[in-house]
C-alpha cells in the first residue's frame, strides 16, 4: 500500500515536469499560437516519455531517504509535504534546461518576446527556491499547515502567470506596401563563394606554410576577418539569416524540419535541447517530415530581381542527389588524394562523394555562368564541412583518445588537401575577375572538436567515426576583394547578418533600417565610401519597388 502512495505522489510529479517541458516547446516554437487542448496532449506524451523516468527517480529518492533516515515515513495517499519537496527539486531542475535552451535558442527571440521568457524564468526559480525554503520552514515549525497553504497558492499564481507570458507572445503579422521604391539600374558585378566549413584554424597554418597561394593573396590584397554567427548553427537558419540580413527573430526560418507526434494534429519546428527529445526520432515516437514552408521575408535576391538585376543563386538548399561522379571529377580526386584511390574504409568513401559532389557542382555552376552571363553570381559548396566532421581527430590526434599511428600518417592530411583544392576553385575565379567585380568568399561556420559528452553519446548512438561539430557556432571566415576593397585589412567583429546590408550599400541600393545587420563599411577604400554615403528605407517589407517609368 505504501509503495502506491509514493507511486502516486511521484506520478503527480511527474505530470508537473512534463506540462513545464510542454511549455518550454512552445516557448521555443514561436510561430505557434497556444491552445491548452494542444499542450494537454503534449504533456501527455511526455508523461509516457520523461514522465517515466521521473516517476522512477522520485520513487528511489524516497527509499533511499527513508532508508537513512533510519524509519519509516508516513505517507497519506497525496502527500503536500511530498508534493513540495519534489516539485521544487523539479522546477529548479528545469530551470537549468529552461535556461540552457533559452541561450542556445536566443536568436529566435525578438525585443518583446525576451521579456516574457525572462519573467517566466525568474518566476520559476523563485518558485524552487522558495519551496525549498518552505519546505525546511514546514518541518522546522512541526508541520505548520499554514505553510502548505502559502506554497501552493504562490504555486498556482507562477504557473498561471507563467502560461500566460507564453500566451501573451507578440503574433507575426507581414506588413503591407505602404510606398513605393522607383527601380535602380546596377551597374556592378559581384562573385560570392561559399565554402562551408573554412576555418582559421586551418587557413592561418596551410597559408604559413605556403599551400594556399591564392587565399594567401586574398590576405595581402583584400578584406578579411572571421565571420560571427549564432546558435542555432543550422544551415538553412544561417542561409536565411545571409541572405536577409536578418537573425531568425525576424526572417523566422526556424528549421529545415518539422515535427509531429503520432497522436497530435500540431506541427513544430523546434525542439528542446539538452534532454534528447530528438533522439525520438529513432524510434518513430517523433516523426520528421521536411519543411515546406520557406521564409517569405524579402532578402536580397528578391531586392535584386525587383531592381531587374540577373543573378545564379546556388546555395542552400539544393539538390545534391549523387549522380555519377564525372571522369574529370574522379582524375582530379586522384591528383589531390593519390594515396586513398584505392584505399576501402568506409572515411575515404565519405571523403570521395564529398569530393565528386562539390566538383562536379561547381562545375555545372561555372558552366551556366558563362551561358548566361549574370550580374550576380552565388554558390555553396559544403564538401570541406562534411570531411571536417570524420577527419578532424586526423588533423588535431591530441584532443581525441587513442589513435592508430598508421590512420594519422594515413589520414592526417586529408583536410589540409581539400583545402587546397578550395584554393584552386578560388584561383579560377580570381583569374576570371572583372574590374567593376566584388569577390565575397565566406564560410557561414567554422568548425570545432566534438564535446566529451556528445562523443559518448554518438558512440552509444553507433556514430563512432564524428570527430568535429559546428553546433555551437564557431567563427566562419569572410573574405572581400575588388577595386574598391581596402588591401590587407584584418576586421573584426563582421557578423553572417551583416552582409546583406553591406552588399546592397555597395551597389548603391538602399538599406533596410529593420535589418540587424549593419554596414561594414570600413572593407571599403575612404575613397569610396566618402563618395558613395549609406541610404536608408524603413524596411523592404513595406516598400513596393516599381520600375522606372522611362
Amino acid at each position: 500500500m505504501k509503495f502506491l502512495k509514493v507511486l502516486i505522489n511521484s506520478f503527480m510529479s511527474a505530470v508537473l515536469f512534463s506540462s513545464l517541458i510542454a511549455l518550454l516547446i512552445y516557448d521555443l516554437n514561436i510561430q505557434m499560437n497556444f491552445h491548452f487542448s494542444t499542450f494537454s496532449q503534449l504533456t501527455l506524451f511526455i508523461i509516457m516519455t520523461y514522465g517515466l523516468l521521473i516517476v522512477i527517480f522520485c520513487i528511489i529518492i524516497f527509499f533511499i531517504i527513508q532508508f537513512f533516515h533510519g524509519k519509516k515515513i508516513q505517507l497519506p495517499i497525496i502527500s503536500p509535504s511530498f508534493l513540495m519537496m519534489s516539485f521544487s527539486l523539479l522546477i529548479l531542475f528545469f530551470c537549468i534546461i529552461f535556461k540552457a535552451n533559452l541561450n542556445f535558442f536566443q536568436s529566435f527571440f525578438n525585443q518583446q518576446t525576451k521579456p516574457l521568457l525572462k519573467n517566466q524564468y525568474f518566476m520559476f526559480l523563485f518558485l524552487g527556491s522558495l519551496g525549498l525554503i518552505l519546505f525546511y520552514a514546514y518541518y522546522k515549525l512541526r508541520k505548520n499547515q499554514l505553510i502548505l497553504l502559502i506554497y501552493f497558492l504562490c504555486f498556482i499564481t507562477v504557473m498561471i502567470f507563467s502560461v500566460h507570458q507564453r500566451k501573451s507572445f507578440p503574433v507575426f503579422h507581414k506588413p503591407g506596401k505602404t510606398a513605393q521604391l522607383e527601380a535602380k539600374e546596377i551597374d556592378k558585378r559581384i562573385t560570392i563563394i561559399g565554402l562551408e566549413g573554412l576555418s582559421f584554424d586551418f587557413l592561418i597554418p596551410l597559408i604559413n606554410e605556403e599551400k594556399l597561394p591564392n587565399f594567401s593573396w586574398l590576405m595581402e590584397e583584400g578584406s578579411w576577418g572571421k565571420l560571427i554567427n549564432f546558435t542555432p548553427n543550422e544551415p538553412i537558419i544561417l542561409n536565411s539569416s545571409f541572405n536577409s540580413g536578418k537573425l531568425p527573430s525576424k526572417h523566422r526560418q526556424l528549421s529545415i524540419f518539422k515535427y509531429f507526434l503520432p497522436t497530435l494534429k500540431q506541427e513544430f519546428e523546434v525542439v528542446p535541447r539538452y534532454i534528447l527529445l530528438r533522439q525520438f526520432t529513432r524510434i518513430n515516437l517523433l516523426l520528421t517530415f521536411l519543411n515546406p514552408t520557406m521564409t517569405d521575408t524579402i532578402d536580397i535576391w528578391k531586392i535584386f530581381k525587383d531592381n531587374n538585376t540577373t543573378y545564379l543563386k546556388r546555395d542552400w538548399p539544393y539538390s545534391r542527389n549523387l549522380q555519377t561522379p564525372s571522369l574529370e571529377s574522379e582524375k582530379s580526386f586522384n591528383r589531390f588524394f593519390d594515396e586513398l584511390i584505392h584505399d576501402g574504409n568506409p572515411l575515404a568513401n565519405i571523403l570521395k562523394q564529398a569530393f565528386y559532389r562539390d566538383f562536379d557542382f561547381e562545375k555545372n555552376v561555372a558552366q551556366k555562368r558563362n551561358e548566361t552571363q549574370p550580374q550576380l553570381t552565388y554558390f555553396m559548396l559544403n564538401g570541406l564541412n562534411t570531411v571536417e566532421v570524420y577527419f578532424y581527430k586526423y588533423s588535431f590526434p591530441e584532443f581525441f583518445g587513442e589513435i592508430s599511428h598508421e590512420d594519422i600518417n594515413k589520414y592526417q592530411a586529408v583536410i589540409g588537401n581539400y583545402y587546397k583544392f578550395y584554393d584552386q576553385i578560388l584561383g579560377k575565379y580570381l583569374t576570371a575577375l572583372k574590374e567593376d567585380e566584388l569577390l565575397v568568399i565566406y564560410s557561414p561556420h567554422g568548425i570545432e572538436p566534438l564535446p566529451v559528452w556528445k562523443r559518448v553519446v554518438e558512440w552509444i548512438l553507433g556514430n563512432t567515426e564524428l570527430s568535429a561539430t559546428h553546433d555551437l557556432a564557431p567563427n566562419g571566415v569572410v573574405f572581400f576583394f575588388g577595386k574598391e576593397i581596402a588591401r590587407g585589412k584584418n576586421v573584426e567583429g563582421i557578423s553572417i547578418i551583416d552582409i546583406a546590408p553591406t552588399l546592397l550599400y555597395y551597389l548603391g541600393l538602399p538599406v533596410g533600417k529593420d535589418m540587424d545587420g549593419i554596414v561594414q563599411s570600413s572593407i571599403f577604400l575612404n575613397s569610396f565610401t566618402a563618395e558613395n554615403p549609406v541610404f536608408y528605407i524603413s524596411s523592404y517589407e513595406e516598400i513596393e519597388i516599381v520600375k522606372s517609368k522611362e
